[in-house]
């Protein structure tokens, strides 16, 4: 008889599983941790000192992870390393499930894994799986597992880690990693780990109970420590506790948008249809975290979780953008979106065996969702999925900017009372021309001045506090021309009207001339070219205030709908 599949053959190809990095192969041993009720999870680097290109470096020769779990008899210990074996294999509860985990993240990164496991004190067994010795002798069985110690310098340097049963995985012969220098590597490991588990590493146990996951460098020639770290939460949505935003570690630094909402999804169990739940949550940055600006170290950080993470059964699966973010859009950063679901759902979201992503997400063209929906028959659940997925992200997303484009960061609040907007008021109040502002103001008591502009201002900033737009108000009532934003549906970007003693030019946050022209200079570092643009609008305006009185207004309303039609079909071309 044939073989069905030669097994070194086998294994070889399966080595480019599609792991992304070493640090998400490693988070499949720590899967195996959580499932077996391990309290603490130990991930260790052994490095060795080496010269490379007369330099020395710690090159990271085999990477470990021991845990203080349940532990393995020795017929399942026998099986762990076997593919398409598992021991979660017909359930569709917890963090495994496809028999592929161990195998597939181990040889997609060594040649060679060795798996201890004890029970209740018992005796260390161990099993192994490697490489070259399949493909020397040919072989088609894994040896059987055998009574063993512990490595020596796991004794050394983690004795008081082992628990009456426990687990530990090493990994050698490491000719697959994508990095091999230990502080490299170990930075890797936190930044992705931190995130995939962190409802396991707050304080909270409603969606997954605490566990203490450290990281270690241990160095070889000595067998001793070199640094150790806690893994704290990295939360996308910025609300779980401890984590590892500095400054913040003990305080959530986002604010929910509206209430966490279910909707039900009916999927094919078998033959049978059934229902689950698949969980949205959203969040927007607190208005003082969004005034420390982009370039603050929380805004670098919130920078690298701008995305929308999907979490299955507690772990973080895939976190990406799925075409729902404009890339050139840096204030995407300041909310998160969090979308939970059940293993029983793998299939309609596309999860991968190697837990790597939802192949099913992606943002639908809206003539496509049009179709979908057209033929939406109730009965095709991945569509049904996808449809529900595209609305609520969608809609969802663009509220939470609306929120996020009225606010301003840095210290933009200090420059409405100083800089170009003041030197240009000095300039233009020395005019004796007569406009239509100074008309509306004679209209106006002083109160019904103040009032009017403090609602201008925090239409313009909702980062202010009514007492602080008071205060501005108060600083700036005598300003004759003004700019400030607003949003409203259409293509004008500009609109002007006569607010308390001033002619103020509103810009649209709604339009591409906003988005792709005003904000990219607002935001560049070099403020010329921003300052440029605002002298031009503020002379525009200020030219428009003193015409108004002798030419139909109507015509100059025509005039900016038509130019910001305009400005809206040509605009794509600027930096093309």
């Amino acid at each position: 008889m044939t073989q069905i599949i030669d097994a070194y053959l086998g294994l070889a190809a399966l080595r480019q599983a599609g792991y992304r990095s070493t640090a998400t192969a490693v988070a499949e041993l720590v899967d195996n941790s959580i499932e077996a009720g391990a309290s603490e999870i130990d991930i260790i680097a052994i490095s060795r000192s080496v010269t490379l290109s007369q330099r020395k470096s710690n090159q990271v020769e085999s990477i470990a992870v021991l845990d203080n779990g349940e532990g393995m008899t020795d017929e399942t210990l026998s099986k762990c390393l076997s593919l398409g074996w598992g021991t979660r294999l017909s359930t569709r509860e917890g963090l495994g499930r496809f028999g592929f985990g161990l195998k597939g993240s181990s040889i997609s990164q060594a040649r060679r894994v060795d798996v201890y496991s004890w029970i209740k004190d018992g005796a260390v067994y161990r099993a192994y799986l490697d490489l070259d010795e399949i493909k020397d002798k040919k072989l088609t069985q894994l040896p059987p597992t055998k009574k063993s110690k512990l490595p020596k310098e796991i004794l050394k340097c983690f004795s008081d880690k082992l628990g009456s049963s426990g687990t530990l995985v090493v990994w050698s012969d490491l000719d697959q990693m994508d990095l091999r220098r230990a502080e490299t590597l170990l930075k890797r490991v936190n930044h992705d780990l931190c995130r995939i588990y962190r409802h396991f590493l707050d304080d909270c146990d409603q969606y997954g109970d605490k566990r203490t996951v450290r990281l270690h460098m241990l160095q070889a020639e000595v067998t001793k420590l070199k640094d150790s770290v806690e893994l704290r939460a990295n939360d996308p949505l910025y609300q779980l506790v401890p984590n590892n935003l500095d400054g913040y570690e003990s305080e959530s630094t986002n604010e929910p948008f509206e209430k966490m909402f279910p909707i039900d999804i009916e999927y094919y169990a078998g033959d049978v249809v059934k229902t689950s739940k698949v969980e949205f949550r959203f969040s927007v940055a607190k208005p003082s975290i969004q005034l420390l600006g982009g370039n603050s170290t929380q805004g670098k950080h919130y920078q690298k979780n701008t995305g929308i993470s999907f979490v299955r059964a507690g772990r973080e699966i895939d976190f990406g953008s799925f075409g729902f973010l404009d890339s050139s859009e840096p204030r995407h950063r300041w909310w998160g979106a969090e979308v939970r679901f059940d293993p029983v759902l793998d299939e309609l979201f596309g999860v991968t065996n190697n837990k790597q992503e939802v192949r099913s997400v992606k943002k639908l063209e809206p003539d496509v969702l049009k179709v979908l929906e057209e033929d939406d028959t109730g009965d095709h659940y991945k569509s049904r999925l996808l449809i529900e997925l595209n609305k609520i992200l969608s809609e969802n997303i663009s509220e939470m900017m609306k929120i996020i484009k009225g606010r301003r960061e840095g210290d933009k609040k200090k420059k409405k009372t100083t800089g170009l907007t003041q030197k240009v008021n000095v300039d233009v109040g020395k005019s004796p021309a007569q406009t239509e502002s100074d008309e509306y103001a004679k209209t106006l008591t002083e109160e019904e001045k103040l009032n009017e502009r403090t609602k201008l201002l925090l239409n313009d900033d909702s980062t202010l506090t009514p007492d602080e737009a008071r205060e501005i108000a108060e600083e700036t009532i005598d300003y004759k021309v003004d700019l400030q934003t607003s949003g409203w549906p259409g293509h004008l970007f500009l609109d002007r009207k006569p607010v308390a003693n001033a002619s103020v030019g509103i810009i649209n946050r709604d339009t591409k001339f906003y988005e792709n022209f005003w904000l990219y200079l607002e935001d560049h570092s070099d403020r010329k070219g921003f300052e440029a643009l605002e002298v031009l609008i503020m002379a525009l305006v200020r030219a428009e205030d003193e015409l108004v009185r002798t030419y139909d207004r109507e015509v100059f309303e025509e005039f900016r709908q038509l130019w910001g039609s305009w400005v809206e079909k040509l605009i794509k071309h600027a930096g093309s």
